[in-house]
């Protein structure tokens, strides 16, 4: 973890995102599949509640709202057929403009649950 990973109060994946862990993952499921697993993992692992929620667009807002306040938007995009690309974006609300590294660990641990449901093909350019 760099000092400006812990010093910021939200964390991104990318496809080329500099840290490993917050590059774009790659799972073999269709877009519908990733996006309900993705789903299912926020609302199982956190207390709080889809703020908003287009499947068409492959997008859901999820809103934290127990313990450290945060708001993740998941993107899920199939890019061929079984391999699925999904995004997380999360900010943390603190009085501060720094979470102490709280939001990059939210989309760790997003990322090691998904790879317990899904088939993980790799990450960024990897897959």
């Amino acid at each position: 973890m760099g000092i400006k990973d812990f010093f910021t109060n939200r964390a991104e994946t990318g496809e080329m995102h500099p840290n490993e862990s917050l590059k774009t993952h790659y799972f073999k499921t269709t877009k519908e599949q990733g996006y309900k697993a993705a789903k299912e993992m926020l609302q199982k692992q956190y207390k709080g509640e889809v703020v908003t929620d287009s499947l068409d667009r492959g997008e859901f807002v999820f809103q934290i709202n127990e313990g450290k306040k945060a708001l993740i938007v998941v993107t899920v995009v199939s890019v061929r057929a079984y391999s699925t690309a999904i995004d997380f974006s999360v900010s943390t609300e603190t009085p501060l403009p720094v979470d102490f590294g709280y939001s990059k660990r939210v989309i760790e641990s997003a990322y090691q649950a998904l790879q317990k449901q899904l088939t993980f093909l790799g990450t960024g350019h990897s897959n």
